[in-house]
């Protein structure tokens, strides 16, 4: 299974939380802990979340980098959506911007707690300009272990 996800070569652009849910709650059919690693910046797998959830225990591992909530201060840019292909240009120069494009990022990262919390689905972040990986997780396991 390792070697599967570490030479896995995706067919197409775009990904889908959805798509492997219901995968994993096709195959899968016996309780078992899973770990969604992603950095959940999709739409629409909280219905398949919530039927994972339902039959397992099921931890979702949020991968993020926390320069992504900020726009550099560097004049016109064009922004492109690598997974849909869409492009945006924006002036980075201009203070609202920036604050607009923050307080997005931070109200996107909100709304994905409050849908984890909502469906009783355990979160870990990962911060991956920091390279660790290995407190958090700790930190997550000796806090699962205080509750048990």
């Amino acid at each position: 299974m390792i070697r599967e996800l570490l030479y896995h070569r995706p067919k197409g652009r775009c990904t889908s939380i959805a798509t492997a849910l219901q995968t994993l709650d096709r195959v899968v059919r016996r309780h078992a802990v899973v770990f969604v690693i992603s950095d959940f910046i999709d739409s629409g797998y909280e219905r398949a979340l919530q039927r994972a959830s339902r039959r397992h225990d099921v931890i979702a591992v949020s991968i993020s980098d926390p320069r992504e909530g900020e726009l550099p201060d560097v004049g016109f840019l064009t922004l492109h959506d690598a997974e849909s292909g869409q492009q945006l240009v924006v002036d980075s120069s201009d203070e609202s911007v920036r604050e607009a494009f923050a307080d997005r990022w931070k109200l996107t990262v909100a709304e994905r707690t409050r849908t984890f919390r909502r469906l009783a689905v355990d979160e870990v972040h990962i911060d991956a300009a920091s390279g660790d990986y290995v407190e958090p997780l700790a930190r997550f396991f000796e806090g699962r272990m205080s509750r048990n």
